[in-house]
This record gives structure tokens, C-alpha cells and sequence, in this order.
């Protein structure tokens, strides 16, 4: 093989070797942020969780790959995050009932969830929701994870590891319900994101939902 065609090989082989070291290095520091927010609580939650979510998002962004293509319609993808949303509500809704008939500890497992508004006012959690919380998720969980996992593993295989992974940083809660809860929505946000090719719907979905759980209809 020729120098000519040796270095551009090597470069590849070098790139995609750095490209796996950073995506293993971003999950570990995920489980380690999620584990410090959800286990230690060292700090007041509503501090330490966006910080953790800023921050696991900033080292994830790529610009030379964009997660929301220029020519997408916003009020289409407003559309779908809403509906998506709904859905999500009603599925968490109705599951809720039927946790609390399935397992004694459901209800106060929800409200230990709920316990965390108590830290600091209905309005600041709203907004850390919009603006740091939901679209940094997104963009760390649906953006980066599962798109190096579609890419490696198809779409089905990748989709199904980046929910697991997902619910998986939450058991640092040891709340059954929170990591079942991360699942579900991971899946839903997950396929939205296939079906759209665009995080705009479901970082819609995601700031609509946590402020209907959160403040505006709580599930309890």
C-alpha cells in the first residue's frame, strides 16, 4: 500500500477510534453526573441536575452534525411534539392507575418524585425545564447516544440501547417508578426522533410533558 493511500487510512482509523473513546467516556460521565444528582444530593437537585444536564450536552454537541436540518417546517415539528406529548401524558396517566394497583410502594415512589418541587419556586423549575433541562436531555440522550448507537447498530438495536441507557442513569434514584417512567419516554422521544430525523419534536415533546407533570396537571 502506497504512503499516499496508508495516511488517509490511518487518519480514518484514528478518528473513529477517538470518536469511540469520547462516546464511552461521555456515557461513563452521564452514570457519574446522574448518580451525583439522583444518589448523593450533595446539592439542591434543581442545581445540581441542570448543571449536569449543561454539561454533559456541551461536550456532546458536534456542529458539523447537525441535529436540527435548516429547511425543517418548526410548525410541523411543533405539531408532533405536542401530539407526542399528549400521548405521553395520557400513557403515564393511565399507568400511574395501574402501578398503584400493581405495587404498594407506586404512590409514594411518585411522590418522592413530586418532593423535589419543593426545593425552589414553581417558576424556576418551569424554566430550567425549557431552557436547560429538556433540550440538553435531548440533545445528550436522543442527539448523541442514540444516534452513535443507530449509526453502529441500526436503528431498532440502537433505539432499544439508548432507552435502556437512559433509564439506566436513573436508578441512582433507586425509584422503580422514575427509572420505569425514563423507559417509556425514552423510547416514545426516541422513536420520534427516527421518524422525524430532527430533535426539534421531541425537545417539544420533552419541555411540553415535564411542565404538564410538573406544573400544570401533576400525575399523582
Amino acid at each position: 500500500m502506497s504512503n499516499n493511500i496508508k495516511k488517509p487510512v490511518a487518519n480514518i482509523r484514528k478518528s473513529v477510534s477517538s470518536d469511540n473513546r469520547k462516546f464511552y467516556a461521555l456515557i461513563i460521565l452521564a452514570f457519574i453526573l446522574w448518580f451525583v444528582s439522583f444518589g448523593l444530593r450533595w446539592f439542591n437537585f434543581w442545581v445540581s441536575m441542570p448543571t449536569s444536564v449543561a454539561i454533559i450536552a456541551l461536550l456532546a454537541w458536534d456542529s458539523s452534525k447537525p441535529l436540527i436540518p435548516a429547511q425543517e417546517r418548526l410548525w410541523q415539528e411543533a405539531l408532533w411534539g405536542l401530539g407526542c406529548a399528549a400521548f405521553l401524558y395520557l400513557t403515564f396517566f393511565i399507568g400511574n392507575q395501574v402501578a398503584g394497583l400493581l405495587f404498594d410502594f407506586a404512590p409514594a415512589q411518585v411522590k418522592s418524585i413530586y418532593a423535589l418541587q419543593e426545593q425552589v419556586p414553581t417558576w424556576l423549575i418551569v424554566l430550567i425545564l425549557i431552557f436547560v433541562t429538556s433540550p440538553g436531555e435531548e440533545i445528550f440522550w436522543r442527539g448523541f447516544v442514540q444516534r452513535n448507537l443507530t449509526a453502529r447498530l441500526g436503528n431498532i438495536k440502537g433505539w432499544l440501547l439508548a432507552a435502556i441507557l437512559y433509564a439506566a442513569v436513573h436508578i441512582a434514584s433507586l425509584n422503580f417508578i422514575l427509572v420505569m417512567a425514563a423507559l417509556v419516554a425514552g423510547l416514545i422521544w426516541g422513536l420520534l426522533f427516527i421518524y422525524r430525523k430532527s430533535l426539534s419534536a421531541a425537545i417539544i415533546s420533552h419541555i411540553v410533558w415535564v411542565i404538564l407533570v410538573f406544573a400544570i396537571a401533576p400525575i399523582t
